[in-house]
C-alpha cells in the first residue's frame, strides 16, 4: 500500500481567450490505507485532481508522490494505481471473466495467476456465478461490481474512483455504499473517491476534502466538518436539508447580546457573547441546522429569548420526520421536526431555536466566528 501526497498542485488550461485555472495550489496528504473523498459541485476541480494523480492529466505545476516516489513524469500504467470510472468502461464483446482478466493479460501474467486473481476478486464481490455473462446481461449494480473487480485484480497500491455510483438508482447506491465500505475494510487499499454527493462523502470517507472553484475549502472527518465548518460555503454544502442562513445584526441590551433581524430577536448564550462582542452594531450571518429548530410544544429546556412565531408555508412528511418550510419575518427557514407535530400548512406556530447549536459567520469573509459549543445545552 502507499500514501499519496500532493504539493501545491495546479492545473491551468490555456486557450486563445486566456487561461482557465481549474485546480489552485492543492496540497494534500492521503494516508496509507485511508479512504479519502473529494467532494464538491460540478466544475470544482475534484475530477481533474484525481486524473492528475492517475497521470491522465498533466499537472501545470507542483509535485505528486505515490509513496516516496515522485510520479510527475511517470506514465499512468507505471504508477501502480487502478481506476474505476463513472461509466464502468466494460468491453461489450467480452464476458465478465475476460473483462476482469484483460489488464493482467496485457501485462503477460501467467494463466494460473490470472485465474487465481479473478476467482478471488469475483468471490469477494459475490459475482463468481456471473463470470461467463456479457455486460449486456448484467444489471447496473452487477456491472459496477465487475468494474470494481477489474481494479481489484490489479492488486494496486492506490484505488482511484471517479463517481462510480452515479449511474445507479437510489436504492442500489445505498447498497453499493455499504459494499464499498466492507470492501475497503477487507482490502485496506488507499482509496481516493470523487463524488458530488455529500451523502456519499459523509458515509464513505475517513476524511472529506471539500473543493470549490479549484480551491480546497476544508479537510476534515465527516462529523467534525458537519459540526464545525470553517466557512459558510462548507456549512451550506454539508448537510441535507442545507443549513439555514439568516442575516442578523448584533446588538447589546442591558449587558446582554442579542442577534436580531426582521421579525426576530434571539438571546446569545453567555458562553458565546464574548465571541460577538466585537460585532456589536455590525451584521453577521447566523447559521441554523434544520434539526436545531424545534416545535415549541415538544421542545425540552427552552430558555427565554429563543422562541419565535413562524408561519408554516409547506410541510413535507418524510416518515420518521417532517420538513417544515417556515417564514419568520422576511426569512425562509427549513425545520426538521418529529412526525407527531400538530401544526398545519397556513397556520402559525411557535418554534424554538437551539442557540447552543447555532453557527455564526463573518458577513465579509464568510469565515466562521463560532460553531456549536462543545458543552451540552442546559436541560
Amino acid at each position: 500500500m502507499a500514501s499519496v501526497t500532493l504539493e501545491q498542485v495546479n492545473k491551468i488550461y490555456k486557450n486563445p481567450k486566456g487561461a482557465n485555472h481549474v485546480v489552485k495550489d492543492v496540497s494534500l496528504e492521503i494516508k496509507d490505507r485511508e479512504f479519502l473523498v473529494l467532494v464538491g459541485p460540478s466544475g470544482c476541480g475534484k475530477t481533474t485532481t484525481l486524473r492528475m494523480v492517475a497521470g491522465l492529466e498533466e499537472i501545470s505545476s507542483g509535485k505528486i508522490f505515490i509513496g516516496e516516489r515522485l510520479v510527475n513524469d511517470v506514465s499512468p500504467k507505471d504508477r501502480d494505481i487502478a481506476m474505476v470510472f463513472q461509466n464502468y468502461a466494460l468491453y461489450p464483446h467480452m464476458n465478465v471473466f475476460e473483462n476482469m482478466a484483460f489488464g493482467l493479460r496485457l501485462r503477460r501474467f501467467p494463466r494460473e495467476e490470472i485465474q487465481r486473481r479473478v476467482q478471488e476478486a469475483a468471490s469477494l464481490l459475490g459475482i463468481q456465478n456471473l463470470l461467463t455473462r456479457k455486460p449486456k446481461e448484467l444489471s447496473g449494480g452487477q456491472r459496477q461490481r465487475v468494474a470494481m473487480g477489474r481494479a481489484i485484480v490489479r492488486e494496486p497500491r492506490v484505488f482511484l474512483m471517479d463517481e462510480p455510483l452515479s449511474n445507479l438508482d437510489a436504492k442500489l447506491r445505498v447498497q453499493m455504499r455499504a459494499e464499498l465500505q466492507k470492501l475497503h475494510r477487507r482490502l485496506g487499499i488507499t482509496t481516493i473517491y470523487v463524488t458530488h454527493d455529500q451523502t456519499e462523502a459523509m458515509t464513505l470517507g475517513d476524511r472529506i476534502v471539500l473543493m470549490h472553484n479549484g480551491i480546497i475549502q476544508q479537510v476534515d472527518t465527516p462529523l467534525h466538518m458537519y459540526e464545525h465548518p470553517e466557512n459558510q460555503y462548507v456549512a451550506g454544502f454539508i448537510g441535507s436539508p442545507s443549513m439555514n442562513f439568516v442575516p442578523a445584526a448584533v446588538v447589546k441590551v442591558d449587558s446582554q447580546i442579542f442577534v436580531e433581524g426582521k421579525g426576530f430577536r434571539l438571546l446569545v448564550p453567555p458562553e458565546r457573547q464574548s465571541a460577538l462582542e466585537s460585532y456589536c452594531g455590525r451584521e453577521m450571518m447566523l447559521g441554523i441546522r434544520p434539526e436545531h429548530i424545534y416545535d415549541r410544544m415538544f421542545a425540552q429546556g427552552a430558555i427565554p429569548g429563543n422562541t419565535l412565531r413562524a408561519a408554516v408555508d409547506v410541510m413535507e412528511p418524510m416518515g420518521a420526520e417532517i420538513y417544515l418550510y417556515l417564514s419568520i419575518g422576511d426569512n425562509s427557514l427549513i425545520a426538521r421536526v418529529a412526525p407527531h407535530t400538530q401544526t398545519q400548512v397556513g397556520q402559525d406556530m411557535e418554534v424554538v431555536i437551539d442557540m447552543y447549536n447555532v453557527h455564526a459567520f463573518d458577513k465579509e469573509t464568510e469565515r466562521a466566528i463560532f460553531t456549536p459549543s462543545q458543552a451540552p445545552a442546559p436541560a
